[in-house]
């Protein structure tokens, strides 16, 4: 009899933990480097945007090392953006690796998406929103009616790091 109210109570205990695992809120640091000064102009392709953000900043957000260097990224099939892409080491906390990206675009890419799941956010920049599922939310960002840019973390949600980093690239668009 004792073993079977043994082997209940590690069940219920089994259960218990992976139910939490489950449902563990998001994980991540905030940002601390400046971002150097990007200043907007005609064409924003001339901007490097790996070098103005701190792969720091972006391992922060993440809670793992950069598996390589930042490359450059452009928006999927937006003509005129100017990005970056990271890819964090693989950590054994999750199947997939962690990625980000942060991308300027034209104002023509923040009208004109396609909106899934999408959430306002206020106090960044003069408008903001999150777009699609939860493995990859997008924070699109709007600055004066000048530039938009798009911050994301992957296959980790990371949307307190991303509003955080958000923040860090508004200061720093002249």
């Amino acid at each position: 009899m004792r073993q079977k109210a043994f082997l209940l109570l590690m069940v219920m205990i089994g259960n218990f933990i992976l139910l939490s695992a489950c449902a563990a809120p998001e994980v991540s640091s905030e940002p601390t480097e400046p971002i150097s000064p990007i200043t907007i102009g005609d064409d924003l392709t001339l901007i490097d945007v790996c070098q103005a953000i701190p792969p720091e900043d972006i391992e922060a957000v993440m809670l793992v090392k950069l598996s390589n260097p930042p490359s450059p990224y452009a928006y999927r099939n937006t003509e005129g953006t100017s990005g970056c892409y990271y890819e964090g080491s693989y950590d054994n906390t999750t199947p997939d690796v962690q990625f980000a990206y942060v991308v300027l675009t034209p104002l023509e890419a923040y009208d004109n998406q396609t909106l899934y799941q999408n959430e306002e956010v206020s106090g960044i920049g003069d408008q903001a929103y999150f777009n699609g599922p939860p493995d990859k939310r997008e924070l699109w960002v709007k600055i004066e009616n000048k530039v938009a840019f798009v911050v994301s973390f992957g296959d980790v949600p990371k949307e307190k790091g991303a509003k955080a980093l958000a923040k860090l690239m508004v200061e720093a668009i002249q």
